[in-house]
C-alpha cells in the first residue's frame, strides 16, 4: 500500500470538525435560550406579582380610606343627629320646666316643678328655703326612694354650712364636697357623708323686680353618675327665681304683703338690706286675715302649710299606687288611713294651739291628693279637725 492511501483526506478531518463544533453550537444555543426562557418566565412571574401586590396594597389603601372616610361621615351624621336629639330633649324639659314654674298656683306647685326639672339631670335634689339665717327643708327628688323625714324636724344655721353660706354670700352656684366641714354635721349624717361625692348647690335670686337681690331658696344636686352640669342647674334655678319673683310681686301689688308672702318662702335680706319681714302663709279663701295676725301666728301658720305640703307630697311620692287606686275607688281615706291619720294627729298636736289655726292638712289633702274633688276622699274620711 502506498503512503499516499494511509494519509487523512484534509477535506474529510473539516468537515467532521465543523460538525462537531456546529452540534456544540447548537447545544450552547439550546442551553443560551432554555436559560433565557427561564428567565424570561422566572423574571414575568416577579414583576406580575409585583405589580399585583402593589395594585392589591393601593386597593387595599384605598379601600381602607374609603371605609375609614364614610365611617367618619356616618359616625359625624349620628353625632349630630343624637346633639340635636339631645338639644330638643333639654330644651322641651326647660321648657316644660318654666311652663310649670310660670302656672304654679301656690309654694308646693312651684316647689316641684322646681325640683323635677332638677331631678332630670340628677340623682337627688332637694329644696332648702332660707328662714331667718337657717336652711329648712322644703321637698326633694329622688331616683330611689330615700327616707328623708328626719330634715323635717331640723333646721340649720347657715353658719355651720359653710358651702350654703357661701351661696348666700356670693349669690353663686358653688360645687362642694359633701362631707360635715361643707355641709353641717346635721346634714351630712342625714345625706351621707362622703369625700368622694361633690353636690352642686344652685341658689333661687329673687328681688330683681324691687332691684335687691337675694336668696330665697338654695337647691341641692347630687350627681347621678355624669359630672354635674351646673349650667343646666343655673338656667332651671333662674327660671325658678323669675317665677317667685313675678309671683311675690303680683302679690303685694294686691294685698300689700311685704316681700317673702308668695310661696310661703320667707328670701333672706343681706347686708346692709333691712331686715325683712319673716314668713308668711300663702293666703287662700279659707286663710284667716294674716295681716291681723301677730308675727308667732304668721311664723305658726307658714309652718303649719309646709308640714301639710310634705306630708301630703310623702304620700303621693312614696304611696304612689294607693294613691292611685284611692282615686279611682274614691276612697283615698281608705287606701292612706296609716298616714292620714298620723298626719292629722301631728297637725292636731303641733298647729291647733291658736284659734286662728285652720286645717292646712284637709285643704292640702283636697287639693293635690283629691284633685280639688273632696269626694274621692271617701264618705269615710272624717273631715276637716276645725
Amino acid at each position: 500500500m502506498s503512503t499516499e492511501d494511509t494519509q487523512p483526506q484534509p477535506v474529510d478531518f473539516l468537515a467532521a470538525e465543523r460538525a462537531v463544533a456546529e452540534d456544540q453550537i447548537g447545544a450552547a444555543w439550546q442551553l443560551h435560550v432554555e436559560q433565557v426562557q427561564e428567565q424570561l418566565e422566572r423574571g414575568w412571574r416577579q414583576h406580575v406579582g409585583r405589580a399585583l401586590a402593589e395594585r392589591f396594597d393601593a386597593l387595599q389603601t384605598q379601600f381602607g380610606t374609603e371605609v375609614e372616610t364614610r365611617a367618619s361621615a356616618m359616625a359625624a351624621e349620628e353625632s349630630a343627629r343624637a346633639k340635636a336629639a339631645a338639644e330638643r330633649v333639654m330644651s322641651e324639659r326647660l321648657n316644660q320646666t318654666a311652663r310649670r314654674l310660670e302656672q304654679a298656683e301656690d309654694g308646693g306647685g312651684w316647689a316641684g316643678a322646681l325640683l323635677d326639672g332638677a331631678s332630670a339631670w340628677s340623682a337627688r335634689a332637694i329644696l332648702f328655703s332660707i328662714i331667718n339665717g337657717e336652711l329648712q327643708y322644703e321637698d326633694h327628688r329622688a331616683i330611689e326612694e330615700q327616707n328623708l323625714r328626719a330634715l323635717l324636724d331640723i333646721r340649720v344655721p347657715t353658719k355651720d354650712a359653710p358651702a350654703f353660706a357661701t351661696v348666700l354670700e356670693t349669690m353663686d352656684t358653688v360645687i362642694a364636697m359633701a362631707t360635715s366641714n361643707e355641709l353641717s354635721s346635721q346634714l351630712a349624717e342625714i345625706l351621707g357623708a362622703n369625700e368622694e361625692k361633690r353636690v352642686c348647690l344652685a341658689p333661687v335670686i329673687v328681688g330683681q323686680s324691687e332691684q335687691k337681690r337675694r336668696v330665697a331658696a338654695i337647691l341641692y344636686v347630687e350627681s347621678n353618675g355624669e359630672p354635674l352640669d351646673a349650667n343646666v342647674l343655673e338656667v332651671v334655678t333662674a327660671l325658678a327665681g323669675m317665677a317667685l319673683d313675678c309671683r311675690q310681686a303680683a302679690q303685694r301689688a294686691t294685698t300689700q304683703a311685704p316681700a317673702g308672702a308668695l310661696m310661703a318662702i320667707a328670701p333672706v335680706a343681706h347686708a346692709p338690706a333691712p331686715v325683712e319681714p319673716g314668713p308668711v302663709p300663702v293666703q287662700t279663701p279659707d286663710s284667716p286675715d294674716w295681716a291681723r295676725l301677730s308675727r308667732e301666728e304668721q311664723e305658726l301658720h307658714a309652718k303649719a302649710q309646709r308640714f301639710a305640703r310634705v306630708r301630703v307630697a310623702e304620700m303621693r311620692l312614696y304611696q304612689a299606687q294607693a294613691v292611685r287606686q284611692g282615686r279611682e275607688q274614691a276612697r283615698l281615706y281608705m287606701a292612706l288611713r296609716g298616714e292620714m291619720e298620723r298626719g292629722r294627729a301631728q297637725f292636731k298636736h303641733e298647729f291647733l294651739t291658736v284659734p286662728s289655726m285652720i286645717d292646712y292638712f284637709h285643704l292640702e289633702l283636697v287639693r293635690t291628693l283629691a284633685n280639688d274633688d273632696a269626694s274621692l276622699l271617701g264618705v269615710e274620711y272624717p273631715g276637716p279637725l276645725v
